[in-house]
């Protein structure tokens, strides 16, 4: 680890007593006011009040919702805004159509607004979105998410976070023009310490959109939702798309279509801890339906129809593009070219793939930094608290640390110097991620504001809540990149039960779905899967040099006894190595010299066929033949370069003299 980045109590300085660590600090600067938080649970007095004043302090219901029909989004919401242009303002309770359903609570305990804005030079109006919650880290959570997701190639609405501490100016003349336009909204810039702020999104949502399932738009369409598809996997993000198979319940209006058919999703965010039975669940089944998808056309298939389920006019459209194969699609255009759907959301998949891939390295390197941060700073305020030892299950200890009137002068001194250091620490990360993508000439890097920075308001609150969302996060990502990492085996059938490849073919999901009952692992080195991974599938090495003057025959005489066994059963065996040339072909053609008596020219251009980069090495080549002329009384003529051995270097052959 860069010292710039490493924090221990060595560095720690003496100083004085720290703003941030008055008695009206910590806690407000992580758990907002929630005394105007909705909530569900029938009516009660204040709440009755509350609604009956609504229309009182805001402008009247039904001309805003026309107003907001005819404006624009905010062309430049990721910068500051001039907020004397502001409007209007309303909340999404009162835009409701019906009192029954203004009573809806965000799950954040918060409220969200529109607000528009004049444009300049005059011409109709703009529009955003504000967002509150009681809690600042959950905003922070769906800003990183958003940041994610623009890093994988999934257009979302451009927002930005919006600290009161921080972002002072601003702050104050958007509660100075709120007072006249819409008081409840200026109240909750003064109660709140964070906000949201995202460019509105006009469109229609996934359960209504026409444009983007009309034959010429299902390529686009395709892309998009397979990239979203991996971004959700990612998230653990139940709440847009409705893919059944993983026991996402979906939820059509966080899927919004822009003008032209644009896919634009919304409201996600980087969890924070989910229970641990629930996350290896869903690390099961997002590796399961990933390689599926991934490999499987008719799999990716039936991930899209159920991806877009909750629309049938897009169902039909998904269902009549369809066709088994790419060239008999290709085929029923007449030439037109294009991508059908399923594969252009194979695409897509594939494509957020190898984005996740680029970022992973940096998203492990802050998680280990702020790590080591953490495991440092328990481990010395271990010593100088006066009882107990301090636990970071929750941030409501980091929270209340200061608040405790009883703690000794050099437990105050100590958090108070471990402040300053990762406020100075956090800011140097902050650094080192932005430099991470300039020189990958990345457009934008992770912000992770109000995490990490100069925008940290409780630098080892805010670490540690850091943590924990990228230790979820980046515990996805390593099972997502494994269960893309995998390669579909050549099916050698019709003529054999066998599936041929090289180690990346372990895709384990699939080959049950191929019928696969039994793998041979041709190789001395490459681990066996774990009981648990293999479940009814039977597992054998096959100890096998990929040496020219290896014997071949007393494992190929294994390799056909299981085979046999697999065939008998119906089943099927995926025959591999490292990289599916030699030993694993080797076998292949054995079978097919022996059980289906085919000459080993005839055989190995079969085997080509199928897996084009087929080459045993030329001793195994040689042992064949033998087998060939020993069963069926005649040896095939391969070509010389087949049969030539690899060259020695000179320096070898002196060597072994």
């Amino acid at each position: 680890m860069k010292e710039a980045f490493r924090a221990t109590k060595e560095m720690l300085r003496q100083a004085e007593r720290r703003n941030w660590e008055s008695n009206d600090d910590m806690a407000s600067l992580v758990q907002e006011d929630d005394s105007m938080s909705p909530c569900l649970g029938g009516f009660n007095q204040t709440q009755t009040v509350s609604n009956l004043l609504m229309p009182t302090l805001c402008p009247a219901s039904l001309p805003f919702r026309e107003r907001l029909a005819r404006a624009v989004p905010a062309a430049n919401a990721d910068k500051a805004l001039v907020w004397s242009r502001l409007a209007a303002a309303e909340t999404t309770e009162a835009l409701a159509s019906d009192e029954a359903s203004s009573l809806v609570e965000v799950n954040s305990g918060g409220h969200v607004f529109f607000a528009l804005l004049s444009r300049l030079g005059g011409g109709g109006e703009e529009a955003v979105v504000l967002k509150f919650c009681n809690n600042r880290y959950i905003l922070q959570s769906e800003q990183m998410a958003a940041e994610l997701a623009r890093h994988l190639g999934v257009p979302g609405p451009t927002s930005r976070i919006l600290l009161k501490q921080h972002d002072s100016t601003e702050w104050q003349q958007l509660a100075m023009h709120a007072t006249e336009v819409c008081p409840f909204l200026a109240e909750m810039l003064e109660k709140k310490v964070s906000m949201l702020l995202l460019q509105f999104v006009p469109g229609s949502n996934l359960e209504h959109e026409e444009v983007a399932f009309q034959p010429e738009n299902l390529t686009s369409t395709g892309q998009a939702l397979g990239r979203l598809f991996t971004l959700d996997l990612l998230l653990g993000n139940a709440d847009r798309l409705p893919i059944q198979s993983l026991g996402w319940r979906g939820n059509p209006h966080n899927v919004l279509w822009g003008v032209g058919g644009r896919c634009v999703p919304i409201d996600a965010a980087v969890t924070r801890r989910p229970p641990k039975l629930l996350v290896r669940d869903m690390d099961q089944k997002a590796a399961w339906l990933l390689e599926l998808a991934l490999l499987d056309r008719a799999s990716a298939q039936q991930v899209l129809l159920e991806a877009v389920s909750c629309n049938q006019r897009a169902v039909r459209a998904v269902e009549a593009d369809w066709a088994p194969s790419e060239a008999a699609w290709a085929k029923r255009q007449d030439g037109k070219g294009g991508t059908s759907s399923v594969k252009a959301f194979n695409e897509g998949v594939k494509a957020a793939l190898a984005e996740v891939v680029q970022e992973q390295g940096l998203l492990e390197m802050v998680t280990n930094v702020v790590e080591s941060w953490i495991e440092n700073f328990k481990a010395d305020m271990k010593e100088v608290r006066p009882t107990g030892e301090l636990k970071l299950s929750a941030t409501v200890e980091l929270r209340d640390l200061s608040k405790e009137e009883s703690k000794p002068d050099v437990f105050k001194e100590r958090l108070a110097a471990w402040q300053d250091l990762l406020r100075e620490k956090s800011q140097a990360l902050a650094e080192a991620v932005d430099e991470w993508a300039a020189r990958r000439n990345k457009k934008a890097s992770f912000s992770f504001r109000g995490f990490l920075g100069e925008s940290v308001l409780n630098p080892v609150a805010d670490a540690y809540e850091l943590l924990v969302r990228l230790k979820q996060l980046t515990s996805r990502v390593k099972v997502v990149h494994i269960a893309g990492s995998v390669a579909r085996p050549a099916d050698l059938g019709p003529k054999a039960p066998l599936l041929l490849g090289g180690a990346t073919s372990l895709c384990l999901h699939l080959l049950r779905k191929l019928g696969a009952t039994h793998i041979l692992n041709c190789t001395e080195d490459l681990p066996a899967p774990s009981e648990e991974e293999l479940g009814e599938l039977r597992w054998e090495r096959l100890a096998l040099p990929d040496k020219e003057d290896q014997d071949l025959m007393p494992t190929l005489q294994k390799a056909l006894e299981i085979i046999s066994e697999a065939e008998k059963g119906g089943g099927k065996v995926l025959v591999h190595c490292h990289e599916g040339k030699s030993r694993s072909v080797s076998v292949c053609l054995a079978y097919l010299i022996s059980q289906q008596r085919l000459p080993l020219s005839e055989a190995l251009a079969y085997v080509k066929s199928k897996r084009p980069q087929a080459r045993p090495n030329a001793g195994f080549l040689r042992q064949l033949l033998g087998l060939e002329l020993q069963l069926l009384g005649r040896a095939s003529e391969l070509p010389e370069e087949l049969l030539r051995g690899k060259p020695v270097l000179s320096s070898s052959r002196s060597t072994s003299k």
